[in-house]
C-alpha cells in the first residue's frame, strides 16, 4: 500500500490524474487546488463544465481551511456513520473549475485506510469523481471501468481492485444557519 500512496502523491503533485479506490467507488482524482488537472478530469469524463466536482479531505480540520464549517462535531458524528459528502458555502484556496463557479463545495472525509493515508500524505483536498464517463453507469468493480478511462489517467494505483462497491455517498447540504437538507 506504501508504495501506491508514493506513487499516487507523485502524480497528483505532477498535477496528473489518478484512478483510485475510495470509500464509496473508484474515483478519479486529481489535486483539487491545481486547475489544470481539474480541467483534465472534466475531459477524461467528458463532463459538462457547469456540474461540480467533489472533493476528499483527510479530516474536518483539513476541510475548515477551505470553508467555514459550523457544528464540526455533529458533521463528524454523521460522517462516521456512512460515507457523507458535505455541501458548504463560499469555498477558498480551491479550483473554481471544482465548483464550476458556484458559492458551494462537497468535501468528503472517508473512513478507509487508503484513502485516509494518501490524502494525510499529500497534504490539501482531492477530487473525487466516479470513474466512468458522464452520462453512463458508474463502475461498482475495478473490472467494470472503461478502458477508456483507464488509459486516458495518469496513473492506476495497484491496490483494492478486488474490492466491490455498492453505492455513492450520502449528500447533505449545511446553509449558513447550519440546517442540514438531504440532497442523495
Amino acid at each position: 500500500m506504501n508504495n501506491e500512496i508514493t506513487n499516487a502523491i507523485d502524480v497528483l503533485k505532477s498535477g496528473g490524474i489518478i484512478l483510485y479506490p475510495t470509500d464509496t467507488i473508484w474515483g478519479i482524482g486529481c489535486d483539487a487546488c491545481c486547475d489544470t488537472a481539474v480541467k483534465k478530469v472534466f475531459e477524461i469524463k467528458k463532463r459538462d463544465h457547469s456540474k461540480p466536482l467533489i472533493c476528499l479531505a483527510s479530516s474536518f480540520e483539513m476541510v475548515c481551511e477551505y470553508v467555514e464549517v459550523s457544528n464540526l462535531k455533529k458533521l463528524k458524528s454523521i460522517s462516521e456513520k456512512s460515507p457523507t459528502t458535505f455541501i458548504f458555502n463560499n469555498p477558498i484556496k480551491i479550483s473554481k473549475y471544482v465548483s464550476s463557479n458556484s458559492c458551494s463545495i462537497g468535501f468528503r472525509v472517508p473512513n478507509d485506510n487508503f484513502c485516509s493515508e494518501l490524502l494525510n500524505k499529500f497534504g490539501r483536498p482531492i477530487v473525487s469523481t466516479s470513474a466512468n464517463i458522464s452520462g453512463f453507469d458508474i463502475p461498482l468493480e475495478f473490472n467494470l471501468i472503461s478502458s477508456e478511462i483507464k488509459s486516458k489517467v495518469d496513473y492506476v494505483v495497484n491496490y483494492g481492485k478486488n474490492k466491490r462497491s455498492y453505492s455513492a455517498s450520502t449528500i447533505l447540504k449545511i446553509d449558513k444557519k447550519g440546517l442540514i437538507t438531504k440532497l442523495r
